[in-house]
């Protein structure tokens, strides 16, 4: 069995593209897991119309294995429909239960991969924004493929209190990446993150759709690869 790269999405702000980057990554390289760690909306579950089953939670609510759904024979999905349920009824005072069944799963995901015996060498994990620095720090100890995703604010003139904000983030990522940049502004962006992907149309919102949408342009194609190139050399 071929080792398994672990790749977390993380980000300072929401809004940022975490979820279409996760998208984009796997239907791009496929023999992909993706997980939706993200509790605060858990887009991703809905971007793939995965069915409301129990996903990554299950293990720790009733015992039960989670629901892989099947969106091709190389690409799959863990749900977080449970996650953010109980977030909205509960907030901040779940989030400390979800961080350690993240560090768990991040653990585990290895073996867990192996026991599924599907084609999968990869696992990618869509998270909540403004995850705690000691989080990072942990997925960081752990070998895990961080990338750090953030808009165009990341370019614009920010406050001092922000840029120190995005310093510290940054600090914990494998990778920086700038989304929704506008044409004029690709130059500046590379000066300051390695990749760099530009604003495109998108008019269907469906998770290969999407995909298809941001690959399409022929720049962020090779930004996509060059992500690639750097996990599997990771």
């Amino acid at each position: 069995m071929r080792p398994v790269k672990l790749v977390v999405i993380t980000s300072l702000d929401g809004g940022v593209g975490k979820t279409t980057l996760a998208s984009v990554l796997a239907v791009a390289k496929g023999y992909t897991l993706l997980i939706d760690m993200d509790w605060e909306k858990a887009d991703l579950s809905q971007l793939f119309r995965v069915p409301k089953k129990p996903g990554w939670l299950a293990p720790f609510l009733k015992g039960g294995l989670p629901y892989v759904h099947k969106i091709s024979p190389i690409l799959y999905l863990m749900p977080g429909y449970e996650a953010f349920e109980l977030y909205q009824r509960f907030g901040e005072d779940v989030v400390k239960d979800y961080v350690e069944a993240m560090l768990e799963w991040v653990s585990y995901m290895p073996k867990f991969i192996g026991k599924l015996k599907i084609p999968v060498d990869t696992v990618v994990i869509d998270t909540s924004a403004a995850l705690r620095t000691e989080l990072l720090s942990k997925l960081q100890s752990f070998g895990v493929f961080n990338i750090f995703m953030a808009d165009r604010r990341l370019i614009s003139r920010i406050s001092d209190i922000k840029a120190e904000h995005y310093r510290r983030y940054m600090a914990y990522s494998t990778l920086a990446v700038v989304n929704m940049v506008e044409k004029d502004e690709l130059k500046m962006a590379k000066k300051i993150a390695p990749v760099v992907l530009k604003r495109v149309t998108i008019n269907d919102y469906y998770g290969e759709s999407i995909a298809s949408s941001i690959l399409r342009d022929r720049d962020n194609r090779k930004s996509i690869d060059n992500i690639l190139t750097r996990i599997k050399l990771s």
